[in-house]
């Protein structure tokens, strides 16, 4: 490392104005931090590595700073040093955005880092109170959007195709919250997807920056699904989900075959392109769908639950026989009629006084209009 010789240079501008899509951060935080939680637009730029960080974190627990300092002086020199130098030098000239640096609390680490970049002639600001106070400033925008903000919820059996019905109106300029596109995950136990989902760090993050995008279009209402405290793993913020439950909700209806043909297309033709190249893609095919039942068995009841499982089975064998994933209609259809479709009810009763109507995609557009 170095002593540092120039005083740092700050931000000083709207926090608000980070998050757009034309400004891009360096996160010299250690990789450890940063795959805990960080934002949509920051790459990874670490001044120390975890292992660095991890040794320097002890000497400075046991010894006090300046031997903390000392330590990284010879942790990070030479080789090292000169590749982190290009890589920061290499995003900053990357443009055309705007770049912007930080570390965990905009100290040490990120005016070191801007230090040896003015060292190499680039210029780039710290974020004052990094890390720390971009996150915070997110957190508190969530609570302040909620309450700002009036909700439209859009509430439907399973398969109605809610999800894409909002990134239709999203495309067409309505203010929309697609809390299951951000969580990475379908809502219902059927709707896991191959890649993982994001940290609750990250989904929050998202969540947050997402407000300043929407506010920027048209419509009274921000519409966003009908869901649940979790979505998947991801707990949705209570704050939001509180102001959900006491919104306008729209029921959007569709008949059975076009549920039952909108499902098949999604989670199994979809589905199907991740385990078709697989050694035993059939079995593994199987499996999937079995451990989404396996995690709802003792609500479905042994019988449902074995029933489902041999109309899968045939399903499958169907499927590797002629190619077609007709078949899968059958268990589509009973999971629909008898799961699904009972626990959707009851739970609708409970929210009736709040549904200001119901029907199709041209109804709620007329709404919004």
């Amino acid at each position: 490392m170095t002593s540092l010789s120039m005083s740092p240079e700050f931000y000083r501008g709207p926090l608000e104005k980070l998050f757009s899509d034309d400004i891009k951060f360096i996160d010299v935080r250690a990789p450890i931090e940063f795959q805990q939680g960080a934002f949509p637009n920051a790459i990874n730029l670490p001044l120390l590595s975890d292992e660095q960080r991890h040794l320097i974190g002890i000497c400075y627990k046991e010894l006090g700073q300046v031997e903390a300092i000392a330590l990284g002086h010879k942790l990070v020199l030479g080789e090292d040093r000169n590749e982190k130098m290009k890589a920061w030098m290499s995003e900053i000239n990357r443009g055309p955005s705007e770049t912007y640096l930080y570390c965990f609390r905009g100290g040490l680490r990120s005016q070191i880092s801007q230090q040896w970049i003015r060292e190499l002639g680039g210029k780039i600001l710290i974020i004052e109170g990094g890390y720390k106070r971009l996150r915070s400033f997110l957190l508190e925008n969530i609570e302040q959007q909620v309450v700002a903000n009036s909700f439209l919820v859009v509430t439907g059996n399973t398969g109605t195709g809610k999800t894409d019905l909002l990134q239709r109106l999203s495309s067409d300029g309505y203010k929309t919250l697609d809390l299951e596109g951000m969580a990475n995950h379908r809502g219902s136990v059927f709707g896991s997807n191959p890649t993982p989902q994001p940290s609750q760090i990250n989904f929050e993050n998202k969540l947050s920056i997402q407000f300043f995008s929407e506010m920027k279009k048209k419509g009274t209402f921000i519409l966003l699904e009908d869901e649940g405290r979790k979505i998947g793993h991801r707990i949705v913020p209570l704050s939001l989900n509180s102001k959900q439950s006491q919104s306008p909700i729209f029921v959007l209806e569709k008949s059975l075959e076009e549920r039952v043909a909108l499902i098949l297309e999604d989670y199994c033709v979809s589905s199907w392109k991740n385990f078709q190249n697989e050694d035993d893609s059939y079995q593994n095919f199987f499996q999937y769908f079995k451990s989404s039942f396996d995690q709802i068995q003792k609500r479905l009841g042994g019988a449902l639950y074995q029933d489902c499982l041999q109309v899968l089975k045939d399903a499958v064998n169907h499927q590797e026989q002629s190619g077609s994933f007709s078949m899968h209609q059958d268990w589509i259809s009973k999971i629909l009629t008898q799961y699904y479709d009972p626990h959707y009810e009851v739970g609708l009763s409970r929210k009736k006084e709040f549904i200001i109507d119901r029907g199709n995609e041209m109804a709620l557009r007329e709404i919004l209009k």
